[in-house]
This record gives C-alpha cells, structure tokens and sequence, in this order.
C-alpha cells in the first residue's frame, strides 16, 4: 500500500491540532507525520507506514478503492454536476446548522 499524492495538493500545515485526540492517536499522528517528513526528506514516497497508523487504516477499503478500475471523476465533472442543483448550497447548509 501506497501512500497517493496529488501535485496539485496544497502543501500540509506546520502544526496540527491535536487537541480532544486520545494518547494512542496522538501518537499515530506524531508517527506518521515523522514518515512523512523522512519520506519527503529522501525524496520517495514507499516507506513503511509505523504500527500505529497501520492500526488506524481501513485496509480493506484501501484494497477496493485500488481494485476499483471505474472511470475518475474529475474536479471539472463534480462542478459541472454541482452547478445543476437549484438554489443556494451555501443557505442550505446555513439554515442546516442552524436548525441543529
């Protein structure tokens, strides 16, 4: 299992809020934002992910999704779907959090 990458990603924050995580996902997250630097460091993306993250991965939809062999949708394909819904999404979803 690889780590997937998309150039055109903005580039990840400095810090990461870890606050109301638990001790065992605070220590995923420290471990594999240090892979991640090692692996940006050296210039590759295959390295091992730690135990911790493993743990937290949903292999089995890692496996479909990568066995998945359907058409991608593109970003210019979901706004073009997007923009045939009538109405304000921005007012709905403000109307929505209010209701809660």
């Amino acid at each position: 299992m690889g780590i997937h990458t998309d150039q055109r990603e903005k580039p990840m924050p400095q810090t990461i809020d870890v606050s109301g995580l638990s001790p065992a996902a605070v220590q995923a997250v420290e471990s594999l934002v240090t892979v991640l630097r090692s692996q940006q460091a050296a210039g590759n993306g295959s390295a091992t992910l730690p135990p911790a993250v493993e743990r937290l991965l949903d292999t089995d939809f890692h496996a479909e999704c990568e066995a998945d062999t359907s058409p991608e949708v593109t970003l210019a394909d979901v706004r073009a779907g997007l923009a045939t819904i009538p109405g304000d999404l921005t007012a709905d979803f403000a109307a929505e959090r209010d209701e809660r």
